[in-house]
């Protein structure tokens, strides 16, 4: 049987955590840097563990006001500060979790060449985790780089542009919400994808995975970790 994960952002302040939960086979747990708090971060992660879903790390920028999804420029000499201030908010789960996946601007940044994607790369190599990330990117050479495993991740309910990219959040139609559009582009994503990514502050996100993950079922998928 075909396999695939669906994963979801989760502690991030917003209220259908524990829902998501119940339909998500992977948890990318806010850190408490761009938006939640440390505290919230480890009950999600208790809820992960009662629950049987596999964590993530979800770390990000230190800006609550655009909630990390504004880009930022390191120099050389900021470069080992950005790296510690990353790794300290993985390391807030005590190497309770299964991979690390950069939030928001960090994601998008480490997509190509800069010292955002060498960060990242230092990171991975001290975490000594899997990156989920986008595989039609850096993504894959920075996790062999690192030397860790990468988990190939699609969005089912962000628009992509015809080169392969993520439509940016600041342009009309970037967050799907037909609900037929959702279905077949997880559908899609699903034949290349390990793991397929519902983001939490989407509305109707719940009913979206629930939708996506009846959809796989019936399309003979096994929606698993």
């Amino acid at each position: 049987m075909k396999t695939v994960d669906l994963n979801v952002d989760l502690a991030e302040g917003f209220e259908f955590d524990e829902n998501l939960l119940d339909i998500a086979t992977s948890a990318n747990i806010c850190c408490g840097v761009h938006a939640g708090s440390q505290r919230l971060a480890l009950e999600v992660l208790e809820l992960c563990e009662a629950k049987g879903v596999r964590p993530g790390a979800h770390p990000g920028y230190d800006d609550r006001d655009r909630m990390g999804r504004q880009e930022i420029e390191i120099g050389t000499d900021d470069q080992r500060e950005f790296v510690n201030q990353m790794v300290d908010q993985v390391q807030v789960f005590s190497g309770s979790v299964a991979y690390v996946k950069p939030h928001g601007a960090f994601y998008h940044q480490s997509l190509i060449e800069g010292l955002i994607a060498d960060s990242l790369t230092a990171v991975l190599a001290q975490s000594r985790v899997p990156l989920m990330g986008f595989p039609s990117s850096r993504h894959p050479e920075i996790a062999s780089r690192a030397g860790v495993a990468m988990i190939k991740e699609g969005f089912i309910d962000r628009a992509y542009e015809p080169d392969g990219r993520l439509r940016s959040r600041a342009l009309p139609g970037a967050v799907l919400q037909d609900e037929k559009l959702i279905c077949d582009q997880a559908l899609r994503l699903a034949e290349t994808h390990d793991s397929l990514c519902i983001h939490g502050d989407t509305p109707g996100c719940v009913e979206i995975a629930l939708m996506v993950r009846a959809a796989l079922e019936e399309a003979g998928y096994e929606v698993s970790a």
